[in-house]
């Protein structure tokens, strides 16, 4: 969790962001180029007070949380398989090779021929990246398990299903969440890839509608709001990672 000093040096960051801003937008004198901290302010609580805002952060919200959900738990299982199985890391992993090289947006074009313009291509795409992430984090750690831990349970006569709960999967947990963490941000950058492209609604949506009116202190918002969000997302991931029995035994 952040220390009060912490929290101080990052709002004092912040605070020194938005003043570098202001006077950068200042000199500039151009508010269609780069409005200024007041402009943006104002184009917020508009947004905010008319609901649009609202309506859209709950949507990409949603979006993100599902694809998200179902790239980790793909992503885990994959990752544990592909670090513990010589022949399935043989016979598949170049092929998972080829498929993390692809990135997000350029799935979207195909994936919304599959599956239309709908949620589910959204989802896909989300759930697309975090899986990657998550399984390249976990094949990691399934490959880095100590040989020690591995002959102490052959020598006390686990079995199978023994060794994977008591040793593979407590070692692999730390891997896990560093994937899961990272899953977070990637998440986001696959979801504007699927909103600015195939999209009614959501906040990559009004960054792309507002990028074809011109209305550059409405994208301003619509990036600050995405960083919010995915930072928010990534404290309170920390926090409940921190309670965890588990992570405390580790």
């Amino acid at each position: 969790m952040r220390t009060p000093s912490r929290l101080v040096l990052s709002a004092a960051s912040i605070g020194l962001a938005i003043i570098l801003w202001a006077v950068v937008a200042a000199w500039m004198r151009q508010p269609a180029l780069l409005p200024g901290p007041v402009l943006v302010g104002d184009a917020f609580l508009a947004m905010l007070a008319s609901g649009e805002l609202g309506r859209a952060v709950a949507e990409s919200l949603l979006r993100v949380l599902v694809g998200y959900a179902a790239g980790a738990v793909l992503g885990i299982a994959t990752g544990i398989v592909l670090g513990r199985v010589r022949l399935f890391a043989d016979s598949v992993g170049i092929l998972f090779d080829f498929l993390k090289g692809i990135p997000p947006i350029a799935l979207v074009p195909i994936v919304i021929i599959w599956l239309g313009i709908g949620e589910i291509s959204k989802y896909v795409v989300i759930a697309y990246i975090v899986w990657i992430v998550v399984t390249i984090s976990t094949t990691v750690g399934a490959r880095e398990i100590p040989i020690l831990r591995l002959r102490t349970g052959a020598f006390l006569g686990l079995g199978r299903i023994a060794v994977f709960y008591r040793i593979v999967l407590p070692s692999v947990v730390p891997y896990i969440l560093i994937g899961l963490r990272n899953g977070i941000g990637f998440a986001f950058v696959a979801l504007v890839s699927a909103e600015l492209i195939a999209a009614n609604s959501g906040i990559g949506q009004i960054i792309m509608s507002a990028r074809f009116a011109l209305q550059t202190d409405r994208m301003i918002v619509g990036l600050l709001v995405l960083g919010a969000i995915g930072a928010t997302m990534q404290v309170a991931f920390d926090v409940a990672v921190a309670r965890l029995p588990l992570v405390k035994r580790l």
